[in-house]
């Protein structure tokens, strides 16, 4: 199968291509190559490499810059959120072509009590980045291209050479002996890179529609999340300190969401549950991934 990636430096992106690349054809154009803004280089490029689906990783992704182009649709947030992912869509629809478009839990406004999101709960973005994301699925949903929307929350990976996710964040501050102050009262699902690209492959191979979260089998707190890592690394706990979102988010432009946490159910229901894993496997999965890197075995 044949395979074209937009958006493939990021973190999952490059992720994806480096684990299909001997099972997928893949053709993924820098932005340099082909600025997704330019909806002839989006056509050319796909109808020339003539692929079975389309993956568009491409996005602005800073939540707290994202705030200072507020309701600006000349902004590049709005720019690469929505009218990229307009872009891509309606090319795939006009060259029928399969579309996997890959979101985020940032769609919703974080209020729903207790229990993670699901594909029935309604979006209202509380920030401008989350509202050029949702902008971007309706644009999709519009085009009426074959398109399957994969949501997906806080991705880590220990191979990813540029910006620290969280997971390595936590664990580099753990390992130099430096203080933690992180969130006790926020709900989140952090998701191995490995489980997500593992995922969207799935959607590719079955073609599929519609929405899916593709996240963590569970969910937790900031604070949890770094207690996890030490315990699994044998760090010290001490290290870490806890704050309420409130504080945390008392300077910040793009606030953290209270509940982040996405619920695959969805998707294990149709895929199997085989595939994704509890927050607590992927960190003994990112722990072996390291050791591996350390061996050179990886």
């Amino acid at each position: 199968m044949r395979v074209v990636v937009f958006g493939g430096s990021g973190l999952v992106g490059s992720s994806f291509i480096e684990n299909f690349k001997d099972i997928f054809e893949i053709n993924a154009p820098g932005a340099e190559m082909v600025d997704i803004l330019d909806k002839d280089l989006v056509h050319k490029a796909i109808e020339d490499f003539n692929p079975d689906s389309v993956i568009n990783f491409a996005a602005y992704t800073q939540v707290e810059e994202a705030e200072d182009q507020l309701n600006d649709k000349e902004g590049i947030c709005y720019k690469i959120n929505a009218l990229g992912a307009k872009n891509v869509a309606e090319v795939c629809k006009q060259l029928d072509k399969h579309l996997i478009h890959i979101s985020t839990e940032y769609v919703f406004d974080g209020e729903k009590e207790f229990v993670p999101y699901n594909e029935e709960d309604s979006p209202n973005p509380k920030n401008w980045y989350g509202q050029t994301k949702y902008f971007g699925e309706k644009f999709v949903a519009e085009s009426g291209v074959n398109a399957a929307v994969a949501r997906i929350s806080m991705p880590f990976s220990p191979f990813f050479s540029g910006k620290k996710d969280v997971a390595r964040f936590f664990l580099q501050q753990l390992k130099d002996g430096n203080k933690i102050r992180t969130i006790e009262d926020q709900n989140i699902s952090p998701t191995i890179d490995l489980d997500i690209v593992k995922g969207i492959k799935v959607l590719i191979d079955n073609k599929a529609s519609g929405i899916y979260h593709i996240s963590s089998k569970d969910d937790t707190t900031p604070l949890d999340f770094a207690k996890t890592i030490a315990e699994i690394f044998k760090l010290d706990y001490s290290l870490i300190n806890s704050v309420s979102l409130e504080e945390y988010n008392k300077n910040k432009k793009g606030k953290l969401l209270k509940n982040s946490s996405l619920n695959p159910t969805k998707f294990e229901k149709e895929f199997g549950d085989d595939i994704l894993h509890t927050i607590d496997e992927a960190l003994l999965i990112f722990k072996e991934q390291i050791e591996n890197l350390k061996s050179g075995l990886t």
